[in-house]
């Protein structure tokens, strides 16, 4: 697992990041903005805290991240 992203408590944003997120760059294109990598990662970091168990437990964090999905984006993420 990779370390912890350490978020200076200073941005107007950090308290709403998990403690796994991912550094993101601006895309310079808004055509790239959807692809894979900026795309996964804007979802990686949405993520709420309560979704990483405490020790390894997989199983776990794939039925809370598929119940997060679902509630948020609905019928897009269930039928993948």
């Amino acid at each position: 697992m990779p370390p912890l992203l350490l978020q200076p408590c200073c941005t107007r944003l950090s308290s709403s990041f998990n403690p796994y997120s991912v550094q993101l760059f601006n895309t310079q294109v808004s055509k790239y903005s959807h692809s894979f990598i900026p795309f996964s990662g804007k979802l990686w970091n949405s993520l709420p805290t309560s979704v990483f168990p405490s020790s390894y437990n997989l199983t776990y964090f794939k039925r809370e991240v598929s119940r997060h999905l679902s509630l948020s984006f609905g019928e897009f993420f269930t039928n993948l």
